[in-house]
């Protein structure tokens, strides 16, 4: 598993290069459990909606998640 905080706090879903999709937990643990049916379904159907607010443009786009005022980021 790779652990990584980013600035808001929620995990990266995104193809990396041509060929390799990265799954990058930002310290969820078991709310990730879902995630890897989705990103299979992306990979053989293609982009799915659904992922789009994890990518990691976001960054650059400037669509990062709201911070949140519960003492749990990913609430």
């Amino acid at each position: 598993m790779v652990l990584c905080f980013t600035p808001d706090s929620f995990p990266v879903f995104d193809v990396f290069h041509q060929n390799r999709y990265v799954i990058a937990d930002s310290n969820h643990g078991f709310k990730m459990l879902g995630v890897g049916k989705l990103v299979a379904e992306e990979i053989t159907d293609g982009p799915s909606a659904l992922m789009e607010p994890f990518r990691l443009s976001r960054f650059t786009e400037g669509k990062v998640h709201p911070t949140s005022n519960s003492r749990f980021p990913w609430s």
